[in-house]
């Protein structure tokens, strides 16, 4: 009966199922297209991120996690879009990431980020 008055506290101030800016994954993650492309995507840990497509540099950009939002500027790249800013709600299951879009406007950004789960990449073992 204990435990679950505690888990009903939590509950209520938020300690159990909400995600947080520390809780951002840093690392690797791929995805591959419809078309058969794979995607990969890393974020820093702090606030920058590279996209490659088929292992050639894409995107090169900022991102700024704020609870389970995260926004994303294009500064580089072939594929980037500078002129617009996407917001994308996050989610982290196991080793998948998933993004649900929230905002934005480019269109080729959008369909790529939502197109499926991002799986993590194993870190090279030295």
């Amino acid at each position: 009966m204990m435990a679950i008055r505690v888990l009903a506290v939590a509950v209520t101030i938020g300690w159990v199922g909400t995600a947080s800016a520390a809780d951002f994954p840093k690392g690797t993650f791929t995805l591959k297209d419809p078309d058969g492309a794979v995607w990969a995507v890393t974020f820093d840990g702090k606030d920058k991120y590279s996209v490659t497509r088929d292992g050639k540099d894409a995107v090169v950009g900022r991102y700024k996690v704020t609870k389970d939002e995260i926004e994303l500027k294009d500064e580089s790249g072939d594929f980037a879009d500078k002129e617009n800013v996407g917001t994308y709600k996050w989610t982290l299951d196991g080793k998948k990431l998933t993004f649900t879009k929230v905002k934005d406007e480019s269109a080729g950004r959008a369909a790529v980020i939502v197109s499926g789960a991002w799986e993590m990449k194993e870190k090279d073992k030295d």
